[in-house]
């Protein structure tokens, strides 16, 4: 493909379209690329994304958020907080060095503007975790299977409270990537269309599985398919998945079913860096692993020419150069890749993440996340305390759920439904008329009352949530 058709295809990445502030998306213009516009404050579309997902409170929260060791005591140990911004340093560097090697292949964008992308949806790719990470999400599933039955079906005798599979499926399935789509466009000002309305492309660099949790004609996933591993979605928020993905210029393979926008290849890479060198790090720092042992691990990711040179005597100095220089070998290992399969990722026919593409990289990666799973993620003391998560989940959406469902509480049903903030039960389509949480229950579906009770226990953090679920059991009363 020629640059001058090359060019407008990244024009339609880069759309600084706002979704949800139009019934449709506004089409690019060729003359000028949306990218170049920048608003009255000199700021570009996507500096403006950046700093909204900054000062939101959604980001403010994954501070107290599990990265891999939950509830640390330890200050020096990550949080989702710190990892989401230690990402977003190592995306921007890899959205610049993108932008400048498109340049060199005679694509006309702005590096600058594909680094605040990047480094933007970076910060975002987590911010739709619940608490305690991956256990959050299987805990939530969990309950979801456990007490929710399909439609049409029953389960310990009740039926089920939805009325297509797809809505069943979203929470069965709950997926934190289609939740952080939900937070960035629908539980952020909730009484607009659109929440905060971030441009298409930061939206669409973010999301690495566009697609919903049902695939058409009940079709399974293809596992080969890296954007196909997950959902990116709920049937809540579909009209705005097609709005923001369409508007963006994503390959639509089948109804609904996109394939991954080019910059998310790189967000992934920024995370896939991130957790691999410093969950390493952060369990060598805990103790979990030698240091000696994690120091050696990491020589093994760079070249022979960069590891000639004497380490340092001291074992932690040693660490932290180590890891420093790893992150930016991969960096360039990562941009390379990028670049050579650039155009595939714009036709849509590329499914692999960067990191998994050199045998120089994939090997001695493999080996840092064997041994980080198995004495850091394994731990005890983590197994215990993600135990406790499922119980502090279950028990908290066993408490809500039954509350919101319900159109005849009982006494304690009535009392936890005043626990609920009002704004939950917010949306720009169904707005609420009185303080009365009766009435805006009986605005929604059943479905919408459920994912009104995940998106307050997902939002919460580690510590809120063990606190109120031990004051709502009686274990401990509030102060």
């Amino acid at each position: 493909m020629g640059g001058s058709s090359r060019t407008e295809r990244w024009q339609r990445f880069l759309s600084g379209h706002r979704v949800g502030s139009e019934p449709k998306p506004v089409e690019p213009r060729v003359e000028k690329a949306p990218e170049a516009e920048v608003s009255q404050d000199e700021r570009t579309p996507y500096d403006v994304d950046y700093d909204r997902i900054v000062f939101s409170s959604e980001f403010r929260c994954l501070h107290d958020k599990t990265q891999v060791f939950p509830l640390s005591t330890s200050d020096y140990t990550r949080t989702r907080l710190t990892h989401s911004i230690e990402a977003s340093c190592v995306g921007r560097s890899l959205g610049q060095l993108a932008g400048l090697g498109l340049k060199a292949q005679g694509v006309k964008v702005e590096p600058s503007h594909l680094g605040t992308i990047v480094a933007a949806a970076c910060l975002a790719h987590d911010i739709g975790n619940p608490p305690f990470g991956h256990s959050g999400e299987a805990a939530i599933q969990h309950w979801v299977s456990q007490r929710l039955a399909k439609p049409g079906e029953t389960l310990a005798g009740k039926p089920s409270p939805f009325t297509k599979v797809e809505e069943w499926r979203d929470l069965e399935s709950f997926e934190g990537n289609a939740q952080g789509f939900r937070i960035l466009n629908r539980l952020q000002s909730r009484e607009r269309r659109g929440g905060l309305r971030y441009t298409a492309a930061t939206l669409g660099a973010m999301s690495k599985y566009p697609r919903p949790s049902v695939l058409p004609g009940g079709r399974e996933a293809n596992k080969a398919r890296v954007s196909e591993k997950k959902f990116g979605y709920f049937q809540d928020d579909h009209v705005l998945a097609l709005e923001t993905y369409r508007a963006a210029g994503l390959p639509e393979r089948e109804e609904g079913v996109f394939s991954r926008h080019p910059l998310a290849f790189l967000v992934e890479a920024a995370d896939d860096i991130c957790y691999a060198v410093i969950d390493l790090e952060d369990s060598a720092k805990l103790g979990l692993v030698p240091t000696k042992e994690a120091c050696e691990l990491l020589d093994a990711v760079l070249p022979p020419e960069k590891s000639t040179r004497p380490p340092p005597a001291h074992l932690e100095t040693r660490l932290a150069q180590a890891r420093a220089r790893v992150i930016g070998v991969l960096i360039q290992a990562s941009k390379h890749v990028f670049l050579e399969h650039v155009e595939k990722m714009e036709e849509g026919e590329w499914e692999k993440p960067l990191v998994s593409v050199r045998d120089d990289v994939r090997a001695p990666l493999d080996a840092i996340k064997k041994l980080t799973r198995r004495k850091g993620y394994e731990s005890e003391r983590v197994l215990q305390i993600e135990s406790a998560g499922f119980k502090t989940l279950g028990g908290l959406l066993d408490m809500f759920a039954q509350a919101v469902v319900t159109d005849t509480p009982n006494r304690e049903e009535k009392k936890l439904r005043q626990l609920l903030p009002l704004e939950l039960f917010q949306r720009p389509d169904k707005p609420l008329t009185s303080e009365d949480i009766g009435d805006a229950l009986a605005r929604l579906s059943m479905y919408q009352r459920l994912l009104c009770v995940t998106d307050y226990i997902s939002g919460m953090t580690d510590g809120f949530a063990v606190a109120l679920y031990q004051r709502l059991s009686g274990i401990k009363l509030p102060t």
